[in-house]
């Protein structure tokens, strides 16, 4: 929901990077973007336009909550795949597990944005953890560790 990319935020060459794999997405009026139960394979940046995020029932195991939660401008649906990519078990990013949505989102206007896909964030993640072994493993040379 509207809820601040951290681990991102905080280093600026991981987000450098991320953004080269983000995609233009374009959604019409009233269009399901992920249904509360789907996996959930993208992480959605929004640029323009409205969407809601609501639960059905508890396929997703969401609440029982009747309210939409409004997302718009600014905002990204989908911090259950950054969690899921983000995770320190390296079996969190096999593609054939990804998270499962929680909610349904679905458009009320026409929607711009940018999505990150999971196989796109899945290649991110797996070079950064590489990169970040590499520099402890030197640093740790360096000082004798």
């Amino acid at each position: 929901m509207a809820q601040e990319v951290p681990l991102l935020e905080r280093n600026e060459r991981l987000l450098q990077r991320v953004c080269g794999f983000l995609k233009p997405v374009y959604y019409n009026k009233q269009s399901h973007i992920v249904r509360e139960g789907e996996p959930l394979d993208a992480t959605l940046f929004i640029t323009q336009g409205i969407v809601w995020s609501f639960t059905t029932g508890n396929n997703g195991e969401g609440n029982d909550s009747s309210e939409a939660e409004y997302i718009g401008k600014g905002d990204f649906y989908g911090q259950d795949l950054l969690d899921w990519a983000f995770n320190d078990s390296p079996i969190s990013l096999n593609l054939s597990k990804l998270p499962i949505s929680k909610k349904t989102v679905k458009t009320h206007a026409k929607v711009e944005g940018f999505a990150l896909m999971a196989n796109n964030l899945k290649t991110v993640v797996s070079n950064w953890r590489t990169v970040a072994s590499a520099l402890r493993v030197a640093w740790q040379r360096r000082h004798g560790r």
